[in-house]
């Protein structure tokens, strides 16, 4: 077996966000979300997972033969009417110690790594079982753009990695259904976490005082690595777009799950690239203030968007926390100016796309300034007296469509027109800079974390009643 291709090929370590998944961690194989971690979003309330769970089916009827079975016969576990053979989880142990081996983490010893991984594996079934009970499906189509996404995320053809899999010893079959159940365990997470749950000013408001309280505790210590491009001094614009576009590329590449360690002795310019750009754990007054407060928020693991230092474009890793710190007194913030034109039908989403297209046209070759074509076109009331100005802005703060097109922007860039809804927006990006947050800004940061918090136990309380109703039998346990 070609151990070098093993955890690149293998399915749960490989399917890409941009279908509009969550990535799977070596460790936790996308199952057992952290708290703070996701898309920001969860149940309406704790607990109301459980509630809304339906009762599974009864054990499948099993030949007499299984009743017997062992696990040196073949048979790891049974799950619903699904088993897991001795071969696969063989597979999924193996691919785990090579992912973790990569990223430098310390594994448990190898009959516990297996207890874990069988585990996981059975959460996956069960949860896959769970969302086809519920009526959700995974069309051919999508698997073949889900296949397809994971070959280019590793420069194959589909036809390379279809030999890569089943030189590895799985079957092409198995390799396509363990990316529907994928997909299909990523859709049940979307619907589970689709209304943010509820935070009560009064919980905003003793997470706050925690966290000041925490500003006089035994400061926080951080592992973080990083991948850095040097924006020298004095660059043209099109020097920093040219940097600033190789490192969306190497966001890129993150997100559709290569490795950072990887990447970072490939591409970063930085400390630490060595290392795979891990800066070693040190205390937060050791660290930019630009890292930690982009950190702070992130769990073990998590990755940070591209961030802008005075010294160029990083990305950062959080392997690893001590200590509890205090609350971020600044962050990296947007400034921002809007043109929205009404656009409800074809045709006037034609001509409000053309008259943008124009705008921008004219404003980045310096003929107009975005200001004064905001004041004259803008149908927004509320920005356009302002020339478009939505102030100084926090990552996630726009709605995602904005905020999506705000990250592919240098200071003095104009966007693409974005359409959303029955308008369409033209976004100019003023600056970007690391600025003191207001208090609205904290407690809307707050906030968030607070949801994010609420929305991971609750999709965890799934989890867990799911693998409860579902029947599992191992037999090595009898």
């Amino acid at each position: 077996m070609n151990k070098s291709r093993l955890s690149r090929t293998f399915p749960a370590t490989l399917l890409a966000v941009a279908l509009g998944t969550v990535s799977v961690c070596a460790h936790a194989q996308g199952l057992r979300l952290p708290p703070g971690s996701g898309s920001g979003s969860g149940l309406s309330a704790p607990g109301a997972a459980t509630a809304a769970t339906p009762p599974m089916a009864a054990p499948p009827a099993m030949p007499s033969s299984f009743g017997s079975t062992r696990s040196s016969d073949g048979i790891a576990a049974i799950v619903g009417n699904q088993v897991i053979t001795d071969y696969d989880l063989r597979l999924r142990v193996e691919a785990t110690r090579q992912q973790a081996q990569a990223a430098g983490a310390t594994l448990p010893p190898a009959a516990q790594l297996r207890t874990q991984v069988l585990g996981q594996m059975i959460d996956e079934l069960a949860l896959a079982q769970y969302a086809d009970q519920i009526g959700m499906s995974v069309s051919a189509d999508t698997i073949d753009r889900a296949v397809a996404q994971v070959a280019s995320n590793n420069k194959l053809t589909v036809a390379e990695l279809r030999r890569d899999v089943e030189r590895e010893g799985m079957g092409w079959t198995t390799y396509r259904d363990q990316l529907q159940r994928e997909i299909l365990i990523s859709r049940l997470r979307e619907r589970t976490m689709a209304q943010l749950p509820a935070v009560t000013e009064s919980q905003i408001d003793e997470f706050l005082a925690k966290q000041s309280a925490a500003a006089a505790s035994p400061q926080a210590q951080y592992d973080i690595a990083q991948i850095f491009l040097p924006v020298p001094q004095g660059a043209s614009p099109e020097q920093v777009a040219a940097i600033k576009q190789k490192m969306d590329a190497i966001a890129a590449q993150l997100k559709g799950g290569a490795n950072f360690a990887q990447l970072a002795k490939q591409e970063s310019q930085g400390e630490g690239a060595k290392q795979g750009g891990d800066l070693g754990m040190r205390p937060a007054d050791r660290l930019p203030t630009l890292f930690v407060d982009t950190v702070r928020n992130l769990q073990p693991g998590e990755i940070s968007p591209i961030i802008r230092s005075a010294a160029g474009f990083h990305i950062l890793k959080l392997l690893n926390v001590s200590g509890e710190g205090a609350a971020p007194t600044t962050a990296m913030q947007s400034d921002v100016r809007e043109i929205v034109l009404r656009a409800s039908t074809d045709a006037e989403r034609a001509r409000a796309r053309a008259e943008l297209d124009a705008v921008a046209q004219a404003v980045q070759s310096g003929k107009v300034k975005f200001s004064e074509k905001a004041r004259e076109l803008s149908q927004d009331p509320a920005t356009a007296a302002k020339g478009g100005d939505l102030g100084w802005v926090l990552p996630g703060q726009l709605d995602p469509v904005l905020d999506a097109a705000l990250e592919r922007l240098n200071p003095g860039d104009v966007s693409a027109p974005v359409v959303m809804g029955n308008k369409m927006v033209l976004l100019q990006l003023v600056d970007r800079a690391v600025r003191p947050l207001a208090e609205a800004q904290k407690r809307a940061l707050a906030k968030e974390v607070l949801q994010r918090q609420k929305a991971a136990q609750d999709f965890e309380e799934l989890v867990r009643d799911v693998r409860a109703r579902t029947y599992v039998h191992i037999p090595e346990n009898d």
